[in-house]
């Protein structure tokens, strides 16, 4: 049996009574009776920023016994600016107050005190309500969670986001925090043209997360028989350049498809503006993910449907800062069809560095051809074979931090998605670079258009790039046109 997220109001976690905060004597009592008194208490009453913040660092304390990794500083900040004062509406009047009532819910939402795990359930699949999903998020707010069950480099909570570190990327982080705020208000409901988000019930807007896993049978049969018949020409390349990457709706697989997110094997949120992270901090209803399965195999994904997005985001890494606030559904369901169909879908690439390369091969995804590139295919055809999808929109898989290879990258995910019957696969670029790369793409497409390579031939030529010398990282799109302008 795989672990399983144990939640704080299980009654097996048990934490010793540090503040005094109960009349008890045992040495160690419900961590659930603890967090409950810090939330209601009456004597440390919540009621501004500071006595919020004092009062995570008492549920921090008590949960790890430790002020280790306790820094509310940009928190402090945040807050202090979206919340003056005189600020209306007030939010340790209007929400503050619902947020603890939701967060004390957990027995009711949950009652095994536990979290289905992805990677035991069978089919690998969990849907909650979107109270359900609120609550949790309130709980990563508050930092009441305990450690992942299983190793892992995820963060269980959102306090990477409240530290001022200098790994912290300020302007991505001010929009996850405008993100996660925008999300607490929507769950009090201001609008009168809107429903409060823990309003709607799990049949009428379910939040679902799926954990797909590929056998080697399935892998022997996709590669053997499928690949011969398939022509890469069945499904469209769309080239989309923007002047500068943005989070917009057009561009998350609305209305009818779904979204590459270029995840790691340890999936989630972070500090910093990774193309990952911008898509979960903008979605407070895709946090969760990070509690529900360990690490990625290179034979997983995981698919999140239903999350909705607060903010855009604008720009990658450093750059990244806030853009627009989302609209909010108005109470007509049939307005938020949208949101409840989003599918994102957390494909990792393969890290290049854990194997040797062949020969001195100078181009990644190349060598060894027998792991990297099949296996590369097949990890996003397991993507994008988890639903019928219009289109997919995606970018530079695996090309920054893992050292991917662009042009093998884009030939890669095109053949996964003829594979998979995809209609259109929508590549985003964003900078000059990309945009040179795209006007490329475009070309190669329209040759393709002509003469039919399907994608086993496809993965051949990609294979038989090792042993052609002259052909650099760079000249792999001109090498394809050659090779497939020489066909019959």
């Amino acid at each position: 049996m795989k672990p399983q997220f144990i939640l704080p109001s299980c009654a097996s976690i048990r934490r010793v009574d540090r503040f005094g905060l109960l009349d008890c004597d045992d040495d160690e009592v419900p961590f659930w009776d603890l967090l409950r008194a810090v939330l209601r208490s009456e004597l440390a009453s919540i009621h501004d920023t500071s006595s919020l913040l004092e009062a995570l660092e008492v549920i921090a304390v008590t949960l790890r016994g430790t002020t280790a990794g306790a820094d509310f500083s940009l928190l402090r900040e945040f807050m202090s600016r979206r919340f003056p004062e005189q600020s209306a509406p007030n939010f340790f009047r209007d929400i503050w107050p619902v947020l603890v009532d939701l967060a004390l819910e957990m027995p009711d939402l949950f009652p095994e005190g536990l979290l289905p795990s992805l990677s035991a359930t069978k089919p690998a699949e969990v849907v909650f309500s979107r109270k359900q999903v609120a609550c949790l998020v309130v709980h990563q707010f508050l930092c009441s969670l305990p450690p992942h069950p299983w190793s892992t480099e995820s963060f269980v909570d959102l306090s990477p986001w409240f530290s001022a570190a200098s790994n912290v990327h300020r302007g991505a982080v001010d929009a996850y925090l405008t993100a996660l705020f925008t999300y607490f208000e929507r769950i009090v409901g201001y609008s009168q043209d809107s429903r409060s988000i823990v309003d709607f019930d799990v049949e009428e807007w379910p939040i679902t997360f799926s954990m797909r896993t590929m056998t080697n049978e399935n892998m022997n049969h996709i590669q053997d028989a499928q690949a011969r018949n398939i022509m890469l020409s069945s499904t469209r390349v769309q080239v989309v350049n923007l002047p500068e990457s943005r989070t917009t709706l057009r561009l998350l697989g609305h209305p009818d498809g779904a979204c590459v997110i270029s995840a790691n094997k340890c999936f989630g949120h972070g500090p910093s503006g990774t193309q990952e992270e911008l898509n979960v901090g903008s979605t407070p209803e895709a946090y969760p993910v990070v509690l529900l399965a360990p690490p990625l195999s290179d034979h997983q994904v995981l698919v999140c449907r239903g999350a909705e997005a607060m903010v855009s985001i604008i720009g990658y890494g450093r750059d990244a800062r806030l853009g627009d606030l989302l609209p909010q559904p108005a109470a007509n369901l049939h307005d938020g069809l949208w949101w409840r169909m989003r599918t994102m879908l957390f494909m990792d690439a393969l890290e290049l560095d854990t194997l040797p390369v062949e020969e001195d091969c100078p181009i990644p995804d190349i060598c060894p051809s027998s792991r990297l590139s099949r296996d590369m295919i097949l990890k996003a055809y397991n993507a994008f074979s988890s639903g019928t999808y219009g289109h997919v929109s995606t970018g530079l898989w695996g090309c920054g931090n893992f050292g991917g290879n662009r042009y093998v990258k884009c030939i890669l995910q095109w053949c996964a998605a003829a594979l998979a019957g995809v209609p259109e696969l929508r590549f985003v670029f964003s900078t000059a670079e990309q945009h040179a790369l795209g006007e490329e793409l475009a070309q190669l497409s329209m040759e393709l258009q002509v003469k039919c390579v399907s994608v086993y031939r496809m993965f051949n030529i990609l294979v038989e790039l090792k042993d052609t010398s002259g052909v650099g990282p760079d000249g792999i799109f001109t090498y394809i046109g050659q090779r497939i302008s020489a066909l019959t």
